[in-house]
């Protein structure tokens, strides 16, 4: 099972599903708020490799089609802070939905607490 948090808006580059909590800046809060909310960023920073791959380049058209990032079910710490990363950003005004999947996509990249995915073309996921 692979657990992902997103926002309302939607990811251009990877076939129009929702973005993922980390493109979801907020400037509009508090600066209490947009504190605690870097903190949470930069918690990952720390603890949370950047993947080396992100998508596929189509050979026919030279299309680039981007992937989302999941993370793996037993990178607890990580869903731990995603939660409070996902719980802040909604008192900033930013709703954040989770979604669950067995089956996000083609994998491109794997660590041990993410994977990105490419998502299938008639995506659905679960809450």
């Amino acid at each position: 099972m692979y657990i992902r948090f997103v926002t309302p808006r939607i990811a251009r580059e990877a076939r129009g599903v929702p973005a993922g909590v980390f493109r979801s800046g907020v400037n509009s809060a508090p600066d209490w708020l947009q504190a605690a909310i870097r903190d949470e960023y930069r918690w990952f920073n720390d603890n949370l490799r950047v993947p080396n791959r992100f998508g596929v380049v189509t050979r026919k058209s030279n299309r680039r089609y981007g992937g989302v990032c999941w993370f793996r079910d037993d990178a607890r710490d990580c869903i731990a802070h995603a939660y409070t990363l996902a719980a802040l950003l909604g008192e900033a005004g930013v709703p954040v939905t989770r979604l669950k999947s067995d089956a996000p996509g083609d994998i491109v990249y794997r660590d041990a607490h993410q994977i990105v995915a490419m998502p299938p073309k008639d995506y659905r996921y679960i809450n």
